[in-house]
């Protein structure tokens, strides 16, 4: 696995784990993200977690 493609997929399980814990913890409709973050290539994942405020 290339560095890249490393840095792709802990990036996604970081913004996963944030989603399933505010989902968890009482804002259901952070639930919509996961399909995004999981289906996302490295730039889209960096534009989510801006907007996840990482």
């Amino acid at each position: 696995m290339d560095d890249k493609a490393k840095k792709t997929e802990e990036l996604r399980n970081k913004l996963l784990t944030d989603t399933y814990a505010g989902a968890f913890s009482g804002m259901p409709a952070m639930i919509l993200d996961e399909d995004k973050i999981k289906n996302a290539d490295y730039d889209e994942l960096l534009k989510i977690s801006k907007e996840h405020g990482f």
